[in-house]
């Protein structure tokens, strides 16, 4: 029995000091986060994230644990050989997800969970964004860290099995009674609420620390369990909820109250989806000088809303917001759902109805995140993507690079008759930024590379919009420009800070009355639906997340959510909750009055709404 005990302690000491180098390794690829982080910061996600580690190894242990009650009578042959095969699967796995996680981190803001699974359709897929160097980085600490941990076990934990003899009926009862008490590190807790993320989150400042806390193989697998979690969330009751959430939308005549600003009763429309934009480059926005001067200079020709954020993170999540008026959700996305999505009000069809054609062009798959069913359920007349372009102008990991599917577009626009709707989503700003230009921002990190595929993509937006000032149909035309979602460069912006979301759209065209103008109403991807409907004088009451922002009744906010929380902003306060903690890590109130219900009730009724589709 004694040898059995000492065997089983080395075995779970080994998973222990595994996925504690587990922690060291994220924080040391993350090193540009982890060094603004204080050294008792760093010590305390150790130990607090002990208990999730003692956690995934207690589930671990489970089965070894039966294993051993049932062999306790038997000789110790066929035990040596059940750990080595379970355990260097269990090592492959979890060094896979570990080291994949690391660099998922630098990019998403968030420890990985079920999200990615949602976006893995393919290898081509889920490399596209990854660059060689990247992925031998990656490749090399797997197999460093895989193989140390596979050389101290055979170093240590064999030799403890060798020593294991047949044992009487004590031994199995011990070892009935440690398996029973596994559900101890498993749940972390004696109390009603077993294990999760928010337990092992200490600081109330420092969300960095509070991720690399986290085991990452106890959250991936938590995750999968919860994969539809929209059904737990509940602040108030649903009526309460709804109550609040009404109160953002009063009553709005939007086809009355609402500032005409075009000229023309069906203008052409032109909505330019700009990969990944923040307002973070743009300087009229509080962003960095001289990246994008040609949208700058169109901004003043035309509208600029300088209040304007993304409701998600992703490009999957951009899109029906800005199409279907339809928000994000924290940990999923709805263009998942094909049968959800079918429920969704497009703007397509709206225009479709009153004589506009329409059409999608872009110069990537259209197959990645299940994107190519959304489109079909937007009934676009047209739709081009990258199998519509010759194979020599596919140069890029994603597709065709943007100067290309410009002057694509500009033909399709020369061509079309009006009024026509056309939808362009730009690809060449996304990761891994590659573009054919020479460097304009000197270095070779991933910020320079973002901002100088962001510099490349500008400086086609101008040649677009002085090419498209030519033509007899400008003076019918409007060109609007808006962000999918923003992005973490420049500056590392933290995931759930309401600068990453923050992005830019602006107005410009022959058709539109105003120029040299700024909307300064706090507003969202999804208001873009009702405020060009409300324009052309048409009823948008099946967008029910979107308002007409040139209305004098509209209020003034913006609603976000990021994995796993939300942002809620208004011209008086910002406020930023974490729903893995069950509290604001992020709260402003300029005019002290008491916190606001109505970014609770929005989550809610939007995930309960979002569950029964």
């Amino acid at each position: 029995m004694k040898n059995r005990i000492k065997f089983y302690f080395f075995y779970t000491l080994f998973f222990m000091l595994y996925f504690a180098i587990a922690r060291l390794i994220f924080m040391l690829y993350n090193f540009e986060f982890a060094q603004s982080s204080k050294l008792t910061e760093i010590l305390l996600s150790f130990i607090h994230g002990g208990r999730q580690d003692a956690s995934i190894t207690g589930y671990f242990l489970l089965i070894p644990t039966l294993i051993i009650i049932l062999t306790s009578y038997f000789p110790t042959k066929f035990l040596k050989k059940f750990f080595n095969f379970y355990t260097v699967i269990l090592l492959i796995i979890s060094s896979l997800l570990i080291v994949s996680d690391a660099e998922l981190y630098k990019n998403w803001g968030f420890r990985m969970d079920a999200t990615p699974l949602l976006y893995i359709t393919s290898p081509k897929d889920a490399m596209a964004s990854v660059n060689i160097i990247t992925s031998i980085k990656i490749l090399a600490i797997t197999i460093s860290y895989l193989g140390s941990f596979i050389f101290i076990y055979f170093k240590f934990i064999p030799v403890q099995i060798n020593k294991i003899k047949p044992a009487d009926y004590k031994t199995s009862l011990i070892f009935t009674l440690i398996f029973a008490t596994l559900i101890l590190p498993i749940r972390s807790s004696v109390g009603i609420a077993p294990m999760n993320t928010g337990m092992i989150y200490f600081s109330e400042k420092n969300m960095f620390v509070n991720h690399a806390a986290i085991n990452l193989v106890w959250n991936v697998g938590y995750a999968i369990t919860k994969m539809d979690n929209s059904k737990e969330i509940n602040f108030f009751d649903d009526k309460v909820a709804e109550k609040y959430f009404k109160e953002l939308y009063p009553n709005d005549n939007n086809l009355s109250s609402s500032q005409k600003i075009f000229k023309n009763e069906k203008p052409n429309i032109v909505l330019i989806i700009l990969e990944s934009f923040t307002a973070k480059i743009i300087e009229p926005l509080g962003g960095k000088n001289g990246v994008t001067p040609n949208l700058e200079q169109i901004s003043k020709e035309g509208i600029l809303f300088t209040n304007f954020y993304a409701t998600g993170d992703r490009t999957d999540k951009g899109i029906p917001a800005i199409l279907s008026g339809y928000p994000a959700q924290p940990t999923s996305s709805i263009v998942k759902f094909s049968g959800k999505t079918e429920k969704l009000p497009t703007l397509t069809q709206k225009l479709q109805k009153i004589g506009y054609s329409t059409q999608w062009i872009c110069g990537f798959d259209i197959n990645f995140a299940n994107l190519k069913s959304y489109l079909i359920h937007n009934k676009f007349d047209n739709i081009i993507t990258i199998d519509d372009f010759p194979k020599p102008e596919k140069n890029t990991k994603w597709g065709i690079h943007d100067h290309v599917v410009f002057n694509k577009l500009l033909e399709e626009c020369k061509k079309s008759e009006a009024p026509y709707f056309k939808v362009f989503m730009t690809l060449s700003s996304h990761e891994p930024f590659d573009v054919p230009m020479e460097t304009v921002i000197e270095g070779d990190d991933d910020e320079t590379r973002f901002l100088n595929s962001a510099y490349y993509t500008d400086k086609y937006i101008g040649e677009f919009i002085d090419k498209m000032k030519k033509l007899p149909s400008w003076s019918n035309t409007i060109v609007i420009f808006v962000a999918d979602h923003g992005s973490r460069h420049p500056g590392n912006t933290k995931m759930h800070l309401p600068q990453k979301f923050h992005i830019p759209m602006v107005w410009v065209g022959g058709a539109l009355q105003m120029s040299d103008t700024l909307i300064s109403k706090y507003s969202s991807q999804t208001d873009i639906a009702t405020t060009i409907l409300s324009q052309l004088r048409l009823p948008a009451n099946d967008f029910i997340y979107s308002k007409n922002i040139f209305s004098n009744k509209s209020k003034s906010f913006a609603f976000y959510d990021f994995n796993n929380g939300f942002g809620f902003l208004t011209d008086s306060s910002t406020q930023v909750y974490n729903n893995h903690s069950n509290k604001y890590i992020l709260e402003n109130n300029k005019t002290n009055n008491k916190t606001s219900n109505h970014g609770k009730a929005y989550l809610q009724y939007l995930l309960k709404d979002f569950s029964s589709k």
